[in-house]
């Protein structure tokens, strides 16, 4: 791009995009400072770079006055462009290539330590033989091949004799004697003098080293890379706005990232009974969940309670990050201070059973009602027909269910 020169200050060019609520205004460095002068607060973070925004779309959204969440997702993804990425792909390769010469060297350092291996017990195999006198023990097969094919009851027997007697000579006493000597050879073994500066397996601790280098480089990509699918639902029931909505409540409530959404449950596919809902959910926490009724109606709750078939009690959250939520009505229901005590409700004879009874279901998932506003705020839109609202009739009557494990970090 050409550079325009700055009308207000003789030498300086254009090179940012300052935006306020009233005007839109090319600036330059010495403008930005003539702004601090008059005590005009300056954002340099939302300053737009002229240069910048021509190059990438995403950098010029990140920019913009977009809630928290795509701010923060435009402005990572901007970061990923083709040189980066392959700056990051030849890191790759060098620490592959890294790793390839790790293994050679341990490869060598293996040889080494099998040749040592064998040389000591070659040593430990001399000693044995001058400790119980094996030349003797050689010296009965000899005598005994030299009887040859002619039986000899009387030679075989002396022969019995002398290897009995050389036998109960190294024996004796229980093998104490014997025991001893062989525990002392082993002592001298390892008190031969070693190169005190030599590491065990050096090599190998240095080929750990890598891999723990590589598997946090791999997370690192791994992460650049599904942050093209960052905190989109594979859902058939809810739409990607819906899905970018509540990936955004999630963060900004708990003040973490969302990394993944993990189906553990599909009603269609697991059976819509309380028991497959609850032999997928126990133990469970940070799930949402997703409910269509037999009326269309979309609606779900997300709350980080953990749930427990076997509480038979209400779970307190907290963090207040538990909301419901209507797609038909485009609405948000958050969970009230007051009644933070009441966020879910677990009973292995219900089904889901969430605040005071707002979102009551039964086991058969057809029965149960909803007492929308117990515990989850909902004055803010003026509903008539609470008990109507989220199901679009008085009983929830669902067809399908999803239920997410929500990944955060």
């Amino acid at each position: 791009m050409k550079q325009i020169p700055c009308l207000k200050h003789d030498g300086s060019y254009l090179l940012f995009i300052k935006q306020d609520k009233d005007k839109t205004e090319y600036v330059c460095e010495e403008c930005c400072m003539d702004l601090e002068k008059q005590k005009i607060k300056v954002e340099l973070q939302k300053l737009i770079h002229i240069k910048n925004a021509l190059r990438s779309p995403e950098f010029l959204l990140s920019k913009l006055d977009l809630s928290p969440f795509l701010s923060q997702f435009f402005g990572e993804l901007d970061i990923y462009h083709e040189r980066n990425m392959n700056i990051i792909l030849n890191d790759f390769q060098t620490q592959f290539s890294n790793i390839q010469n790790a293994l050679q060297a341990i490869y060598k350092e293996l040889e080494r330590h099998a040749k040592g291996f064998l040389e000591m017990k070659q040593k430990i195999s001399e000693e044995l033989k001058k400790i119980i006198k094996f030349d003797q023990f050689k010296q009965f097969a000899v005598n005994l091949e030299q009887l040859g094919d002619s039986i000899n009851p009387q030679a075989i027997k002396q022969n019995e004799q002398i290897l009995h007697e050389y036998l109960k000579d190294l024996t004796k006493n229980n093998c104490q004697e014997l025991n001893q000597k062989l525990i002392d050879m082993l002592d001298q073994m390892k008190r031969e003098p070693k190169d005190p500066k030599e590491e065990q397996y050096p090599q190998y601790r240095k080929l750990e080293e890598q891999f723990k280098q590589l598997n946090a480089s791999q997370t690192e990509f791994a992460k650049q890379i599904n942050l093209i699918h960052f905190g989109q639902l594979d859902s058939k029931l809810i739409s990607n706005q819906q899905s970018w909505k509540i990936t955004n409540i999630i963060q900004s409530k708990l003040n973490k990232k969302v990394t993944n959404f993990s189906q553990i449950y599909l009603g269609t596919r697991d059976g819509l009974s309380g028991q497959a809902f609850w032999n997928k959910v126990n133990g469970k926490s940070n799930l949402l969940m997703i409910f269509k009724s037999k009326s269309g109606y979309i609606f779900g709750q997300f709350s980080p309670c953990q749930w427990n078939q076997n509480l038979n009690a209400y779970v307190q959250d907290n963090t207040m990050s538990s909301f419901l939520f209507s797609q038909t009505h485009d609405q948000i229901y958050p969970l009230k201070d007051a009644n933070k005590q009441n966020a879910i409700y677990c009973h292995q004879s219900y089904g889901p059973y969430i605040g005071g009874g707002d979102i009551y279901i039964t086991a058969d998932f057809q029965n149960g009602s909803s007492n929308l506003g117990h515990s989850y705020q909902c004055d803010q839109y003026q509903i008539i027909t609470k008990n109507t609202h989220l199901y679009g009739q008085t009983t929830p009557n669902i067809v399908e269910c999803e239920i997410y494990q929500v990944i955060l970090t």
